[in-house]
Formats: C-alpha cells, structure tokens, sequence
C-alpha cells in the first residue's frame, strides 16, 4: 500500500495545465484499454482517443460526438462495463469512462456550452483521483507507468 501513497502524494494534477491535464487523460484511456481484449470495442474506444487526440491538437471538438461514446444504449461505454463480468476489465472501463467524460467536458467548455448531460456537468479534477486508482486496481504495474506519465506531462508544459 505504501507504493499507492507515493503515486498520489507526488501526483499534483491541479499543477498541470489544461492542454496536459486532457494528454493525461487520453494515455491513461489508451493504457487502460489494453486491458480490453473485444476488438470491436477497442475500435469505439479508439475512435473516442482519436476526437479527444484532435481536440488536445485543435482545440476544436464536438462533445455531443464524444458523449455518444459513454451514453450510447447499443454501444455505450457505460453499457460495456455494466455487462462486465471481469472486475479487471470493470475497472479497466472506469478509467477510460472518466478520460472520456474528462475530455467531454473539456469541448463543451471550449464550445462555450450553456448546458451539458448531467453526468458531464458534474466532472471535475477530481475525477483524476478515481481514474488513476481504476487504472492502479488493474495491475500493481500500473503504478511506475503513472509516475514516468505525470513527469512527462508536468516537464512538458515547462518546457
């Protein structure tokens, strides 16, 4: 447990800027979807890394494009992970869930949206903290990939 307790000691999300906080993001959704063995899922879950990848690059988005991804009663993300039996692969979905809602709500601020779903309304930072555990619950291993990510993303934006 004590390597837990370094990982989010030295994890200051709110440090990072807004363009590193959504890089973030996306490499813990493209992480945590190797733990997603369905190719037909992966395609979507690549799909939703793809639009958040432009928005990171353009800061041009559609959130509604990128919400259908979670929130879609065929195919949704929510659904996947509802059905789930495999509590790894559960858990492996929260991370990619929060990631995506996490960028969401970045192109409905960028777009200057009045209203957005009621899930995404209420996403914060601090959805950073249930993502990075997701993401640690799959595999102990995790925990260094998170470090070496977060100095990345924190010695980027001074660079």
């Amino acid at each position: 447990w004590k390597i837990y307790t370094i990982v989010e000691d030295t994890m200051e999300i709110f440090k990072l800027n807004k363009k590193n906080k959504c890089v973030f993001a996306i490499k813990l959704a493209e992480r945590a979807s190797r733990y997603i063995a369905d190719t037909e899922k992966l395609s979507l879950i690549n799909n939703a890394i793809e639009i958040a990848l432009t928005f990171v690059q353009t800061e041009k988005g559609n959130g509604e494009v990128l919400y259908n991804f979670l929130d879609n009663e065929n195919n949704g993300f929510t659904i996947f992970q509802e059905m789930e039996i495999d509590e790894k692969i559960r858990d492996a979905w929260d991370c990619i869930i929060d990631a995506i809602a996490y960028i969401t709500k970045e192109i409905y601020l960028a777009n200057r949206e009045k209203y957005f779903p009621e899930p995404i309304e209420m996403v914060d930072d601090t959805i950073f903290t249930h993502m990075i555990n997701a993401l640690k619950l799959c595999s102990s291993e995790e925990v260094e990939f998170l470090e070496n990510l977060y100095k990345d993303c924190f010695n980027n934006q001074k660079a």
